[in-house]
């Protein structure tokens, strides 16, 4: 079980490096011209989050496993803001101590980052964790925010990223798509 455990986060920390999509051939969920919400089954669980409508929802699969995508349109290219979900198993590790093991792993493992602030937010359905940190991207600052949200000992990690400087024109939003996620 601590295999899969380590395994899980090793793939959680390709994807907070990652923070942004993959070449997009996967079925597309939303669209500019769809509505806001979008269900998504997965084997274990269903839910939801609610986006800004001129922003595109779409799944893909890395390694095995599901991953959403979030991204804002063309327009905002130059702040390339974007979102990714990723849901795993926490190991029966409180949320507490879930976060803590997050932020560990990355300021062990990844140069560069730097974190910088660690909260709590309220959701529709449970309370989670956010944690917020810049790091280099292919010669790119970025600046980070991660939000853990524990449901039935899973968690839904929803990681979102801008170019330095312009987190605090998408915070909103980001704030709002981890507040709305429904199970």
């Amino acid at each position: 079980m601590s295999k899969i455990f380590s395994s899980i986060i090793s793939i959680f920390i390709l994807f907070l490096i990652g923070c942004k999509s993959p070449k997009r051939n996967d079925s597309k969920i939303g669209s500019k011209q769809n509505p806001q919400q979008v269900t998504l089954s997965s084997p274990n669980y269903n839910y939801s989050v609610d986006y800004p409508k001129d922003w595109i929802m779409y799944d893909s699969s890395i390694e095995g496993l599901k991953v959403r995508f979030i991204e804002a349109p063309s327009s905002l290219n130059h702040d390339n803001p974007i979102v990714n979900i990723f849901i795993a198993f926490m190991n029966e590790k409180s949320l507490d101590n879930f976060t803590t093991s997050n932020i560990n792993y990355l300021e062990k493992n990844m140069t560069g980052v730097i974190l910088l602030k660690r909260g709590t937010i309220d959701t529709s359905i449970n309370n989670g964790q956010w944690f917020t940190y810049t790091k280099e991207q292919n010669g790119t600052r970025r600046d980070m925010i991660n939000y853990i949200i524990a449901v039935n000992g899973y968690a839904y990690m929803i990681t979102c990223g801008t170019n330095k400087g312009s987190m605090n024109k998408y915070r909103l939003n980001f704030d709002k798509i981890a507040k709305s996620l429904k199970y």
